[in-house]
């Protein structure tokens, strides 16, 4: 993540990098308390770039359950079951990004980048999920090859597993 300058938001940066968030999407997010948590759970929550901080990029991992559950709708992105988060070290089944966003062209395009190279490296093997919470989010999804999937969380979007060539 660092190539692209991202680097992990620091404890006393996640309410800042969340109201970034919010402020860009125009809507809410998580509460902090429950970001922080889940990045300690994790280790790869909570994301940010720029001094100020200008871009933000929140993802999950889930478990098996968790994956079943963003795909059958019952995942809660604002506070998701632990047995629906992927600890830091164990198997990953899927990955849901709660939000990838900037407020300059600098910070959008490096949360582009740095969601693309996620997704065809490190996260390959599993489904990407996002939700469009705004139009141009639903574009960018669309342009890195996720694909609406219905019966899910509103507004779901899924990257399937990228295969080996």
């Amino acid at each position: 993540m660092r190539k692209y300058a991202i680097r992990r938001a620091e404890p006393s940066e996640i309410i800042e990098t969340l109201t970034l968030g919010e402020t860009l999407i125009g809507g809410a997010l998580a509460r902090p308390e429950v970001v922080a948590t889940i990045d300690a759970i994790t280790q790869m929550t909570v994301w940010n770039t720029g001094n100020p901080i200008a871009g933000i990029f929140l993802l999950v991992p889930v478990t098996e359950e968790g994956r079943a559950a963003v795909e059958n709708g019952s995942f809660n992105p604002a506070d998701p079951a632990i047995r629906h988060i992927a600890p830091a070290d164990t198997p990953i089944f899927g990955v849901y990004c709660g939000i990838y966003a900037g407020a300059t062209r600098e910070a959008r395009k490096s949360v582009l980048m740095a969601a693309g190279d996620l997704r065809l490296n490190a996260f390959a093997p599993v489904p990407t999920y996002a939700r469009g919470a705004t139009e141009d989010g639903a574009r960018s999804m669309l342009t890195l090859g996720y694909r609406r999937v219905s019966g899910g969380l509103r507004d779901l979007f899924v990257s399937d597993p990228v295969s080996a060539t």
